[in-house]
């Protein structure tokens, strides 16, 4: 079996290598489990073209492929796909994949696309989804043997729910490691909020965060998370053009509602949103906005944009964040 998988939710294609993994008799992993480099690509082609010594599966995993740097060399090193085994599972992990390379048809061709991308920060409802679907897979050692380790129910209200949703946002890899905690501090019984609260810090400060701020008049709050991403050494470019599209589309979405649109559907076609299923949250958002106020705040992050990109280094940045925020405050 060939696969490819691609994406940024990382966790989830490591939950997907490790599924891959259990396929393999454990007291067999150092015969029958490779990992290589893209660098290693011929290699990594030779072992998985050899049959397991065990009659066993073997898994070869080819980590942090970057497919715009093979060329012709690894296309005709490629070939060798059909030479690979049903016995053998060859995994080529890729952050991301352009679709109109030859590699990645050649790729297709033989093997199968798996694409795991991270939930859209916004959508808590599905934040909030997946953090339940964790915590009912959660096993907890109850014992010193491992072997007897006792499947405990990690007990979250929907209050609990919510915050972590909001605290840790669509990181799955850092949802499953706290909430791997959790159920060992808990031990089976329900936690309090605030022992959660105590537990897992907010610390998902990130620009979709700071637009929000910016919209609401918070700015106090934007100080605080302007901060966050600076500290973080977040790019500019990247704060920047973030809070500009979120502008952009508060803006459309204000428009088409006083431009008398009403359906969900409409909404969604005129302001070009791909998932329909978010224009009930951008409704949400706007409805108390002033549309002259996100026209003026869409000009001045554009003009900041603009100055960034013509090589300005960023003096203008809380001026112009602090500006945008005072547009909406209530006089």
């Amino acid at each position: 079996m060939i696969v490819l998988l691609t994406g940024d939710d990382q966790h989830a294609i490591q939950s997907q290598l490790n599924q891959y993994k259990a396929e393999i008799d454990s007291q067999w992993l150092t015969l029958c489990y490779h990992r290589f480099s893209d660098g290693q690509l011929d290699k990594a082609l030779s072992v998985a073209r050899t049959r397991s010594l065990t009659d066993g599966k073997k898994l070869v995993i080819v980590e942090n492929c970057h497919l715009k740097q093979w060329g012709d060399t690894e296309l005709e090193t490629l070939q060798q796909l059909v030479q690979v085994p049903d016995s053998t599972i060859l995994v080529f992990v890729a952050n991301n994949v352009d679709k109109r390379l030859k590699v990645y048809k050649h790729l297709v061709k033989y093997g199968k696309l798996l694409e795991f991308s991270l939930i859209p920060p916004w959508r808590y409802d599905l934040i909030e989804e997946a953090i339940v679907s964790l915590a009912a897979r959660l096993y907890t050692n109850t014992t010193d043997n491992a072997v007897t380790a006792k499947k405990i129910k990690l007990l979250l209200s929907e209050e609990a729910v919510t915050y972590l949703a909001q605290a840790i946002g669509n990181d799955m890899t850092r949802a499953a490691s706290e909430l791997r905690k959790l159920s060992i501090y808990a031990q089976g019984r329900k936690l309090e909020l605030a022992e959660i609260q105590e537990l897992v810090p907010c610390e998902t400060q990130n620009s979709l965060q700071l637009a929000a701020a910016m919209r609401e008049g918070k700015s106090h709050q934007v100080l605080q998370l302007l901060d966050d991403l600076l500290s973080r050494s977040e790019p500019l470019m990247v704060i920047v053009s973030t809070i500009l599209t979120q502008f952009r589309t508060w803006l459309w979405v204000k428009s088409a509602m006083v431009s008398g649109v009403k359906k969900d559907g409409e909404l969604a076609q005129v302001c070009n949103i791909s998932n329909p299923r978010r224009v009930y949250y951008l409704r949400q958002e706007v409805a108390n906005t002033n549309i002259n106020a996100l026209a003026r705040a869409v000009t001045m992050i554009l003009d900041l944009e603009m100055s960034i990109k013509r090589g300005a280094d960023g003096g203008d940045l809380l001026v112009v964040i602090l500006g945008v925020c005072r547009l909406f405050q209530v006089v």
